[in-house]
């Protein structure tokens, strides 16, 4: 794909489809995107602590282990090389600091101190999953876990050159309000840090509600959420830095939320930073909502802020099972904003549990994908 073309892309679950047990019907899968005009598939490739990578750094996902690709050694392999034949860009979606909701997961079990924490000690962070009891998230303070993401990433681009470049997912802490009692962040490693950096007492033996509330006695709230949101950005320019030295022209993209004041206060993402600093190459908004007058503000105030980025649409259009119509209308809004091009979460909803048929409308739309 030049720079210049429109991305069509979708963001796609390993066997979402159920049809993509064996090498066959995983291209059969392919070419159906294909058809559909499809160049760009954000494949998911690091969640809920597992990968569809084999590699000694992560657990293979279970979801995909009993199946057989011919010669390729693993889904991801198969995937990528299959969809580059056919034209479409394979870009790595990775859900960098959540690690899911099973505390069994290796990567909760063998390494308890590399897990993220609240102000109550718990690992669980209930202000998101409460369903599952609570999302688990690493620890972005702790610079293990930024060179053991960091590392993975290179032994995946180093292994898949086919690979486009990696979408950051999840690159947050989890949503926390320090008014509401629902803060997190309480590490040690973060704790400390901050301490020494505001003149905070902190003590071997201190609770992490005392550290609260020294927060709170000095108003710090502020310098608070500023300092966790470092270390998001460090890890953003170390993942940078790493791409650039060792797989230029690979791209990195990163999939945030257009209310961008909100998802700094609420979930540590200074996402304005990332773009401005050209530690970003695409931006995928998600801009999830159900009216195109809504769609078309958000991408508005986005492409203001990315302009150094290109920023393409995040559509939530086929997931809330919307009219063929609705979809028209959201990817004219997009356009007319003047998005580098759409993304539709997700391939579940837009190509095999739809009740509308978004596959003919979207050929009829896109055509078939001419990068092949």
């Amino acid at each position: 794909m030049n720079k210049n073309e429109k991305i069509v892309g979708v963001w796609h679950r390993p066997n979402v489809s159920g049809k993509e047990t064996d090498l066959v019907s995983l291209c059969a899968v392919l070419d159906r995107f294909r058809s559909a005009g499809i160049n760009t598939v954000f494949l998911e490739t690091f969640y809920h602590g597992k990968t569809v990578f084999r590699t000694d750094k992560v657990r293979y996902n279970d979801t995909v282990a009993s199946f057989v690709y011919g010669d390729y050694p693993d889904y991801a392999t198969a995937f990528v090389v299959e969809a580059e034949k056919r034209g479409i860009g394979v870009h790595a979606w990775v859900q960098d600091f959540y690690i899911g909701v099973d505390e069994k997961t290796p990567l909760v079990t063998d390494h308890e101190d590399w897990l993220l924490t609240n102000q109550r000690g718990s690992i669980r962070h209930t202000t998101e999953g409460q369903g599952f009891g609570g999302y688990i998230f690493l620890d972005p303070a702790n610079p293990e876990v930024g060179t053991f993401l960091t590392d993975f990433y290179d032994e995946l681009l180093t292994k898949l050159p086919a690979i486009k470049g990696l979408n950051l997912d999840y690159i947050r802490y989890p949503v926390s309000v320090f008014e509401e009692n629902t803060d997190t962040g309480y590490t040690r490693i973060a704790m400390e840090s901050f301490a020494e950096k505001n003149g905070l007492t902190i003590k071997a033996d201190d609770s992490r509600e005392a550290f609260r509330r020294q927060i709170e006695e000095k108003g710090l709230e502020d310098a608070w959420t500023f300092h966790r949101s470092e270390y998001v950005t460090a890890f953003v320019r170390q993942v940078r830095q790493m791409v650039s030295s060792k797989h230029p022209g690979k791209l990195i993209s990163t999939a945030v939320f257009p209310e961008v004041e909100q998802t700094y206060q609420l979930k540590k993402q200074n996402f304005r930073v990332w773009v401005d600093s050209g530690y970003i190459d695409i931006v995928t908004p998600m801009v999830y909502f159900y009216e195109a007058s809504q769609i078309r503000d958000a991408v508005e105030r986005l492409k203001a802020i990315c302009s150094s980025a290109r920023c393409c649409t995040g559509l939530y259009t086929t997931y809330h099972n919307q009219s063929t119509e609705a979809l028209a209308e959201h990817i004219a809004a997009s356009d007319k904003a003047g998005a580098d091009g759409v993304v539709f979460f997700d391939s579940a909803k837009t190509f095999f549990q739809a009740s509308e048929d978004y596959t003919a409308y979207l050929s009829a739309v896109f055509g078939e994908s001419k990068n092949v």
